[in-house]
């Protein structure tokens, strides 16, 4: 793969979602993120996320804060949402993870509201920031070995299969699931109630991200009604945008880097706060140059889309992510191997992102770059 680290870099990208802290919105989850989630983060991932903290989230207008603002929601841009992912992610990785799965509904009710299409009631709901929504897309990357199956029966389809991966489960009102007809090549997008009695959960025992509800879930024939079905795709185009988010850099990322950045730089400690001066400039170079392929590629869909530069950057800046907290865990001795420390919440975060938007290609990919480190 080509390297991108020697490209010159357009900051303008991360510099208007700098800007966007200037948004009330924006302002009050940084002051949420860091006033209220990050003191209570390592009790959430013990104890798991609530539904006090939904709540919150709701109160601020984060379960809509992409809508029309005739639905009561923010209309935050590209660089806004941004920022969010980042502060969310800053104050409580469980938290992020959680609220993070619900914002895909939230884009695709917007398109269909700002085209003129009929939305429904779930729609309508989701937009007004009413209920929290789970997603069940993972095992789309792994079709055909595995995936939920969608089947034609009348007045719409049965869906059949397990989805490996579902946060906030329990807190979610309804699930968006990703199922495959294998007979059309078709990708659907179901409306599924999260209480269906057709629905299996059992919990899944994480080492990192524990407290963000993340459950396993089997579909077993669940019927979805044909207004139910908000989307199809073929599978090649499916495949062809998941490209986007299985290369992309993500806020997420950042958000994690600058949390365990700040916590070295407050050390004390001159060895530590050496570490986050060294690598406090690296990462705004890593941010910058992500954001800034990620937008040129989106400004023209059939021009460049820079996956394998993207892929490139992406695993450079989770191994250096890997790197910082590593760094946070040594510089805190033996504590930082405690449940009751930060380093090591902040270390398992970092071990969900190497893994998390994975497919073969990105986990040949990263496998490669730690194999040729042995060389170095």
């Amino acid at each position: 793969m080509t390297s991108t680290l020697d490209v010159s870099i357009d900051a303008s990208s991360a510099d208007r979602v700098d800007a966007a802290d200037e948004l009330p919105l924006v302002a009050q989850v940084r002051d949420f993120a860091y006033n209220t989630l990050a003191p209570r983060a390592l009790q959430t991932d013990r104890e798991g996320l609530t539904a006090d903290t939904v709540e919150e989230l709701r109160r601020l207008g984060l379960l809509n804060h992409l809508a029309p603002a005739r639905f009561g929601g923010a209309e935050l841009d590209k660089a806004a949402e941004r920022r969010v992912h980042e502060h969310l992610a800053y104050g409580d990785f469980n938290t992020w993870l959680a609220w993070a799965q619900h914002t895909g509904l939230i884009v695709h009710f917007t398109d269909l509201a700002d085209s003129g299409e009929p939305i429904g009631e779930l729609g309508e709901r989701v937009l007004r920031g009413e209920i929290l929504t789970g997603t069940a897309v993972s095992d789309a990357r792994h079709y055909p070995t595995r995936y939920v199956r969608a089947t034609p029966v009348d007045g719409g389809w049965t869906i059949t299969g397990t989805v490996s991966w579902v946060s906030g489960w329990g807190l979610n009102t309804l699930l968006s699931v990703a199922a495959i007809d294998p007979t059309t090549e078709t990708q659907l997008l179901a409306l599924i109630p999260a209480d269906d009695e057709r629905l299996r959960a059992e919990p899944l025992g994480l080492v990192a991200a524990n407290g963000s509800r993340t459950w396993r879930v089997t579909f077993e024939g669940a019927f979805v009604a044909e207004s139910n079905i908000v989307k199809r795709t073929p599978r090649s185009e499916w495949n062809h945008r998941d490209q986007n988010i299985v290369s992309d850099v993500r806020p997420q990322v950042f958000g994690v880097a600058r949390a365990i950045l700040d916590e070295l730089d407050a050390s004390g400690t001159d060895a530590a706060v050496a570490v986050a001066q060294a690598w406090a400039p690296q990462f705004a170079r890593y941010r910058a140059l992500a954001y800034s392929l990620t937008d040129r590629a989106a400004s023209d869909p059939k021009g460049p889309q820079y996956f394998e530069d993207r892929l490139t950057l992406k695993v450079e800046v989770l191994r250096s992510l890997h790197e910082i907290a590593r760094a946070l865990t040594v510089s805190r001795a033996g504590s930082g191997i405690l449940d009751t420390d930060t380093a090591a919440l902040h270390a398992r975060s970092a071990q969900f992102l190497q893994i998390q938007s994975q497919n073969e290609h990105s986990r040949a990919a990263q496998l490669a770059h730690i194999a040729a480190a042995a060389h170095h």
